[in-house]
C-alpha cells in the first residue's frame, strides 16, 4: 500500500515498481482491488523464485502456512534488467520506507550512469 501511494514520486524519477509475494493470485487479486494496486504484483507460491534470488526465510518449512515467506527487501535493475543494487532486511518488524528505497534507487541507478 506504501508503494502504491509513493508511485508517482518513481515513476516521475523514472522507476518502475513491481512486487512479488509468495501468496495465491486469487488474495493478490483481493489485495489489487482492496488497494487499488496499480503496479505488476506477482506470484511466487511455491518459493522457487525467492529461493533462487537467495532471500527465502528459511525458518519455515515447506507445509508450514508461513513457507515462501521471503526476507523484505528490495532490488534495483537497470534498464538492462540488471541488478545493481539490494536491499534486504532480516526481519518484517524493520522495514524499509518508499522514501528510502526511492532515494537509494535514485543514487544507485545515479552511480550507473556514472561508469
Amino acid at each position: 500500500m506504501q508503494l502504491q501511494g509513493e508511485l508517482k514520486r518513481f515513476t516521475d524519477a523514472g522507476i518502475g515498481v513491481a512486487a512479488m509475494t509468495y501468496d495465491r493470485p486469487e488474495l493478490q487479486k483481493a489485495f489489487i482491488d482492496k488497494y487499488s494496486i496499480t503496479f505488476p504484483l506477482m506470484s511466487d507460491i511455491d518459493a522457487t523464485s525467492m529461493k533462487n534470488l537467495g532471500i527465502l526465510n528459511e525458518q519455515y518449512d515447506p507445509g508450514d502456512s508461513a513457507y515462501g515467506i521471503p526476507h523484505p527487501g528490495v532490488f534495483v535493475l537497470d534498464t538492462n534488467g540488471r541488478v545493481v543494487g539490494k536491499i534486504f532486511l532480516e526481519a518484517y518488524s524493520t522495514r524499509v520506507d518508499a522514501d528510502g528505497v526511492l532515494r537509494y534507487a535514485q543514487q544507485v541507478l545515479a552511480g550507473e550512469k556514472d561508469d
